[in-house]
């Protein structure tokens, strides 16, 4: 009979299990009062153009009273919701994210902390660490059904209990060691604050958060530090300065090109990407014809973005000379790179402002003349071109006719009825000579004008 009574005692522990992980991955709603709550977010959520979105618990919802200010403070600059509701668990979250809270929902980021419920309101033989986990596993997939193309940031379940051996505390960091495993690094990122809201010795100090559970202004003010940089990058990536010397060619160029810098006496600079790059492949002959009695300097760099302007000119292409003129055209990588649900012709266009700022802060005597993106794919009504015209018709009011000017190529380049020729740019991307020959003839005039020849 003992011999029996194992694989059956086994049978009824699996079972158990199974029953609790079909309570956290099961979508579940509360009462009629918590339903309308649901629905109140959700309105919210449909209006759409969300940067950011928090999901999660009260440590989430209480953002909006503990965290007022700190929300106001750090996440202005964003558009952003948040859908956190308190004394969630992951089954409720789930049944959130399929009444309505994901629909015309797709920002560019979702933070997402939940779990310490499951671990706080049921005892740990009615829902173990995998079970934990699977509910916050079935919410990262319906993110990733919902909003592909969003990214997440996962944190880790925040401490609780006033020392490291507190029942609640060993269960939220059991599931957190394994819900680490989800992220990625493409879609899903991991984060994990816990030691800057603990004390050197493991404690939770009632400082950060006075009932051992929920943080304070001050707790709020540490979670929203931390996270910040996090959000500048993948929200307003734009705007925030990054390199890619991690590619050997790139590297090579940016040393190069810094090296000419700081020769400086430059008087003419063309600042771009790959068009601006070809300038030494595909227009090599109309530069040394057009531009070859000038001290011109071609500072494009094949695929380059909006963020990597800004992070060479912090790092030292205009500094140490002030030129007289700056050609600068950037932003088609940016749309071309990226869905529009990851950046809009708004997010292009700050990014281009963000580089005409530093030229003004680096370089307050030169002249800038803004281009507009040129055309690329073959019809107007591709979604490519139809980006790119959408940032030229917010970066033209960045002219203000003195120092900052704005021209538009793009009509030049294209035929009559608005179409790409492929003698015009065989990839419908990067012109051929032709292109650089209408490119040169329009500048030239501002260039004679400013330079004084």
């Amino acid at each position: 009979m003992k011999r029996m009574m194992i694989p059956f005692l086994a049978a009824v522990l699996v079972a158990g299990t199974l029953f609790a992980q079909q309570l956290s991955t099961t979508p579940t709603p509360r009462d009629a009062g918590w339903v309308k709550r649901v629905e109140r977010d959700a309105a919210q959520a449909h209006k759409g153009g969300w940067e950011v979105v928090f999901i999660g618990d009260s440590i989430t919802d209480f953002w909006q009273n503990r965290g007022k200010a700190e929300w106001e403070k750090y996440f202005a600059p964003f558009k952003a919701l948040n859908l956190g509701i308190s004394a969630d668990r992951t089954e409720h979250v789930l049944w959130r994210l399929d009444n309505g809270q994901l629909e015309n929902n797709q920002p560019k980021l979702f933070v997402v902390m939940i779990g310490t419920n499951n671990n706080g309101h049921r005892p740990a033989d009615k829902e173990s660490t995998a079970d934990t986990v699977a509910g916050i596993k079935a919410i990262l997939d319906r993110l990733a059904q919902k909003a592909p193309d969003s990214k997440v940031l996962l944190h880790a379940i925040f401490p609780r209990g006033a020392t490291p051996q507190d029942a609640c505390r060993l269960r939220n960091e059991a599931v957190n060691a394994e819900i680490q495993k989800f992220a990625d690094n493409k879609r899903i990122f991991w984060m994990n604050i816990n030691d800057k809201l603990l004390e050197p010795d493991g404690t939770l100090s009632k400082a950060v958060m006075p009932d051992l559970l929920h943080p304070n202004a001050k707790g709020y003010a540490i979670w929203a530090e931390a996270i910040l940089p996090f959000i500048q990058k993948s929200v307003k990536t734009s705007v925030t300065p990054d390199h890619r010397m991690d590619q050997a060619w790139w590297k090579q160029r940016f040393e190069q090109k810094l090296a000419l810098a700081k020769q400086g006496g430059w008087d003419l600079v063309f600042l771009g990407d790959s068009i601006t790059h070809g300038w030494e492949g595909a227009g090599k002959q109309v530069w040394a014809e057009n531009f070859g009695a000038y001290k011109a300097l071609n500072l494009g760099y094949g695929g380059d973005r909006t963020e990597h302007v800004l992070w060479r000119l912090q790092n030292g292409e205009l500094d140490g000379y002030q030129p007289k003129l700056l050609i600068l055209m950037i932003g088609t990588n940016n749309t071309g790179h990226r869905p529009a649900a990851q950046e809009t012709p708004q997010d292009t266009a700050d990014g281009i402002r963000a580089i005409l700022d530093l030229i003004a802060q680096k370089s307050p005597s030169t002249q800038v003349l803004l281009l507009g993106i040129f055309p690329r794919s073959a019809k107007p009504t591709d979604v490519p071109r139809a980006r790119n015209s959408r940032v030229n018709e917010i970066i033209k009011a960045y002219a203000d006719g003195a120092r900052v000017i704005y021209m538009d190529l793009g009509p030049q380049m294209l035929e009559p009825d608005g179409t790409l020729a492929p003698e015009m740019m065989p990839d419908l991307l990067h012109p051929k000579e032709k292109g650089y020959r209408i490119w040169a003839q329009a500048v030239l005039p501002v260039i004679k004008e400013t330079l004084g020849k």
